[in-house]
């Protein structure tokens, strides 16, 4: 697959726990959103290799199939090249007395037992040769002059603006935020999501259709 001229990058903020702590940067790749989807790979797999759309759909759909699988018997899954697929596991939620989810934590080992236990998902990690093709691509990079970063956003003023997008329209969702304080979408995400957890949240959710809206508890 052609390669473009330049690898896009951009530079961000690393978040801090200590208020009074050196700010310090780190750099993150840009896509400007650009993916190559399903059927692109299958076209581009067609006219230049020996592998037809119906067979990148059959292996791919075996494959989706059959990972899952080895991986709830207590296996990884190893691809020579690629990588391996291993599970993640974390702690379950739990509901508090007003039903809202909170996930516990825990100082003794002991404490955890087999019904606190829950998947969360399916991890990957590619393998060193695979790495190594991107790693000394040798490609110059470039620094990307549209992305848009996530900003500090303090929290009391975020909660006074939804008690008026509350009055005004129930509630808020994630495209609010980003728009409001240009952000992106997996800041203003994380950010709300947090507010919705502990043992006395700020806010609760909903989900209508495929939306989440975010709501003040005690607002109307």
């Amino acid at each position: 697959m052609k390669k473009t001229n330049t690898l896009n990058y951009d530079v961000y903020a690393t978040p801090n726990p200590d208020a009074n702590g050196e700010q310090l940067y780190h750099v993150r790749p840009v896509t400007l959103g650009s993916t190559t989807s399903e059927e692109d790979l299958k076209d581009y797999l067609e006219r230049n290799t020996r592998v037809n759309k119906s067979q990148f759909e059959g292996v791919v759909q075996a494959l989706k199939d059959e990972i899952p699988q080895q991986l709830l018997s207590n296996k990884r899954v190893h691809i020579k090249g690629m990588g391996t697929f291993y599970l993640q596991l974390g702690i379950r939620r739990r509901k508090d007395a007003q039903g809202r989810l909170y996930r516990p934590k825990f100082k003794d080992p002991k404490d955890i037992t087999a019904r606190d236990v829950c998947v969360e998902g399916i991890g990957f990690r590619a393998d060193p040769s695979w790495n190594r093709l991107v790693k000394y691509s040798n490609q110059p990079f470039d620094r990307s002059p549209h992305t848009v970063h996530a900003q500090e956003i303090e929290v009391g003023r975020l909660l006074v603006w939804i008690d008026a997008q509350m009055k005004e329209r129930g509630g808020v969702v994630v495209k609010d935020v980003c728009r409001k304080y240009a952000t992106t979408v997996n800041h203003a995400r994380k950010l709300l999501n947090s507010l919705c957890e502990g043992s006395q949240p700020k806010l609760y959710r909903e989900k209508v259709g495929a939306t989440y809206f975010y709501k003040r508890w005690g607002k109307s």
